[in-house]
């Protein structure tokens, strides 16, 4: 007999049946509705969107804080880098060339003349100013730069409020417009007081770096030199990656950049060190401030799309690992201390000038940090609590102008740099950390001071640079003598002394000179 052919029964279920049914399948059918709306609700509560794009969960950060081991000194108050090792999920941070030996040496595409695109070469100075004014928004720009940065217009009646902020907000071309133009370099260089030997001093460094790279992309502290630091791979790797950024090189090809390709490296070194999940670089919190630095620069330089998850990523570890207190420290959630949060509202900035998204609360904390660490006496910062020490004060200074719109004018900034940094400006006695803070603060401060300031800098860093072209160190500063030697090494100070030799274009001056901004210079709707 063929399917179509069979005579089934069927039996229809009467109401009866119905009813009794319902009430046998009503408990698990209400029970299962539950859970599931249950599930469905949580799901979009952890899914909400923040003030970032990437979120990192707390249990993941608690994970790394309970699997890391740390070694610093405590008798040591102020220490610069602690070595911290991170030996947790291994299978996520596998090096590939763990095996292989280190190689202080890679070859790059010819050596850089170090006069070359660098130095007082003039240029369209015109232009440039043109170009930065349609970038920010400013009107009437002419030749107002060189107004801001000499000093106030004398013709000019109209000035902004002191200490009136240069840029503000989110701009993500900063870092591209003010670095990317040899002209604009070289005339902020010239009207920042730099010179020709200090451009050939970064020029001769910016090769030492590049001589020094090893092999997978990274540079070492506690690399091939006589004055060695101690062991961290990632604050390694940004300290010899930040100085080439700070010049306005990038991985990308151009005519006059040699350094593409380490950069490239280094950025991958970087990036794969990252982990995906949390956003955190290793090396501790040390590392990872510096690491993001560096990203978000590079970011900033190029808006390479590629750099751009690892830099929000990795914001959003220093939003998640803020201590309640304001600060940041070694590891996360840890009560901070003055050193690394400096370090970490530096990344902040950074972020924010690339045009990252950076929450507003985490800098209101962070000032608040400030405020537990300033003597109310005489306006120094102390290392952890109040105190007045030189080295913290200025960093304590630096992160006030970025955060709080410290200008020339604020009396508590004067305050600060006449009784902390103006005894102590650079001299024989090394302590490069606090050159490379102090310089910055008194670059935005101006006037008679920075020139004061910048005219000792400047020469003691070019005379104590190693200048034996036949020897393997020929481009370097050496760490001998400086108080934190001992963590960073010849790395360190090679490194943060081209920063600070860099300062007159890594980053425009944050406030007119004394008075405000010529008329030209004003922000449009101000």
């Amino acid at each position: 007999m063929s399917l179509s052919a069979k005579t089934v029964a069927v039996r229809l279920p009467s109401s009866g049946d119905t009813r009794r049914n319902l009430r046998r399948l009503f408990p698990a059918s209400f029970a299962s509705l539950f859970f599931h709306g249950a599930m469905m609700t949580l799901f979009v509560l952890l899914s909400s969107p923040g003030q970032a794009e990437i979120p990192v969960e707390p249990a993941m950060i608690q994970s790394v804080i309970g699997t890391e081991t740390q070694t610093y000194d405590p008798a040591r108050d102020d220490p610069f880098l602690s070595t911290v090792r991170n030996d947790y999920s291994k299978e996520r941070h596998q090096d590939p060339v763990a095996d292989v030996p280190r190689k202080d040496e890679v070859t790059i595409p010819g050596q850089a003349d170090p006069l070359d695109n660098v130095g007082l070469k003039g240029g369209a100075l015109d232009g440039v100013l043109r170009d930065l004014g349609q970038q920010f928004g400013m009107t009437k720009f002419g030749s107002g730069l060189a107004g801001a940065i000499d000093g106030p217009n004398p013709n000019s009646d109209k000035l902004l409020p002191p200490g009136g902020v240069i840029f503000g907000g989110h701009n993500r071309d900063y870092f591209k417009v003010i670095r990317g133009s040899a002209a604009t370099r070289s005339f902020l260089l010239e009207k920042g007081g730099g010179t020709g030997a200090s451009e050939a001093a970064v020029a001769k460094g910016l090769q030492w770096l590049a001589r020094n790279q090893a092999a997978d992309g990274s540079w070492r502290l506690d690399g091939n030199f006589p004055d060695k630091g101690s062991q961290n791979d990632v604050a390694g790797a940004a300290f010899g990656l930040l100085p080439f950024l700070g010049a306005g090189k990038t991985h990308k090809s151009a005519k006059d950049n040699p350094y593409d390709k380490p950069i490239e490296k280094a950025l991958k070194y970087l990036i794969d060190k990252q982990d995906r999940r949390t956003g955190n670089f290793g090396g501790g919190m040390y590392g990872h401030g510096l690491a993001t630095i560096a990203i978000c620069e590079a970011y900033g330089l190029t808006q390479d799309p590629l750099l751009r998850r690892p830099a929000a990523l990795a914001i959003k570890f220093i939003v998640a690992a803020q201590h309640d207190g304001g600060g940041w420290r070694y590891a996360p959630n840890q009560a901070g201390d003055t050193s690394v949060t400096g370090w970490h509202i530096m990344a902040l900035k950074s972020a924010e000038m690339a045009g990252l998204d950076v929450p507003e609360i985490t800098m209101k904390k962070a000032q608040r940090y400030l405020d537990g660490c300033v003597s109310p006496v005489d306006e120094g910062y102390g290392y952890v609590g109040i105190g007045s020490r030189p080295t913290t004060t200025a960093v304590g200074l630096l992160c006030r102008q970025y955060l709080q719109s410290w200008g020339p004018q604020n009396i508590r900034l004067i305050k600060a740099i006449d009784l902390h940094l103006k005894p102590n400006a650079p001299a024989a006695k090394r302590d490069i950390y606090y050159y490379y803070y102090a310089t910055q603060v008194m670059r935005h401060f101006g006037g008679e001071a920075w020139r004061n300031w910048n005219e000792k800098m400047r020469d003691t860093l070019v005379k104590t640079q190693d200048d034996n072209p036949k020897g393997p160190q020929f481009g370097s500063w050496p760490a001998a003598g400086d108080p934190h030697a001992s963590s960073g090494g010849r790395l360190m100070v090679t490194s943060l002394s081209l920063l600070t030799l860099e300062v007159y274009y890594r980053h425009l001056p944050l406030y007119y000179r004394d008075m405000g901004a010529p008329d030209g210079m004003k922000k449009k709707g101000t």
